[in-house]
C-alpha cells in the first residue's frame, strides 16, 4: 500500500473515516453482512443516489497505467477494465481498489475544500493524507470490527471478507495497537 504520490487532505479523525464507511453499509443494510459486495454497491449507489456522478469502466491506455481514479469534483471513478473485471469476480486487491476510489468519492469531492497534490519530499501525517484517509476507509468498509475477533487471524479474515493478506494482516495489527477489544 506504498503511496507514490498523495494529496492534502482536510485533517480528519479514523472516527470520521470509520463512520463514512459504516454509513455506507448501513444505508444498504449490510452492517451485519461480513462479505461486501463492493462492485454491486458502487453501481447501486451512483446510479439511485449520485445519478451525476459517472462509474467509467476504462482501458488499460485511458488509465495511464492507474488501477482507479476519482476526480477531485466528483464527477466520476474510474476503475481500469482488468481490475473490475477482477473485482466482480472476487479478486481481492481489485476489491480494495473499488472500496479504496469510493472511498475517495465520499471523503474528498468536497468543491469548497479542494485537494492539494503533496511534495514529493513532504510527509504528511496520516489524518491529512488522502490516500491513507481512502486505505482506511476501504480497510473499514470491507472488514468492519462488528465482524471480527480478538482471536481471529489473518486467515480468518482473509475467507470471510475477500481481502488481500496484507489488507488483512494490516487490519488486525491497527486495532490491536488500537487496545480493540
Amino acid at each position: 500500500m506504498g503511496d507514490m504520490y498523495d494529496f492534502r487532505a482536510p485533517a480528519m479523525s479514523w472516527a470520521q473515516v470509520d463512520a463514512a464507511a459504516d454509513s455506507v453499509r448501513n444505508s444498504f443494510r449490510l452492517e451485519e453482512v461480513a462479505y461486501f459486495p463492493v462492485v454491486d454497491v458502487v453501481e447501486k449507489l451512483l446510479a439511485n443516489r449520485f445519478e451525476e456522478i459517472s462509474f467509467e469502466i476504462c482501458t488499460h491506455a485511458e488509465m495511464d497505467g492507474a488501477e482507479g481514479l476519482t476526480c477531485p469534483r466528483g464527477q466520476f471513478i474510474r476503475i481500469r477494465e482488468d481490475v473490475y473485471e477482477e473485482a466482480c469476480t472476487g479478486g481481492v486487491r481489485a476489491r480494495f481498489t473499488v472500496s479504496h476510489e469510493l472511498g475517495h468519492l465520499l471523503l474528498h469531492t468536497d468543491a469548497d475544500k479542494p485537494l492539494a497534490r503533496a511534495m514529493s519530499h513532504e510527509q504528511l501525517k496520516p489524518y491529512r493524507s488522502a490516500e491513507k484517509q481512502a486505505n482506511r476507509f476501504a480497510s473499514t468498509l470491507l472488514m468492519p470490527s462488528r465482524h471480527i475477533s480478538f482471536l481471529d487471524s489473518a486467515e480468518d479474515l482473509i475467507e470471510r471478507f475477500g481481502v488481500s493478506r496484507p489488507a488483512a494482516s494490516y487490519r488486525l495489527d491497527d486495532l490491536a495497537k488500537r487496545g480493540w477489544r
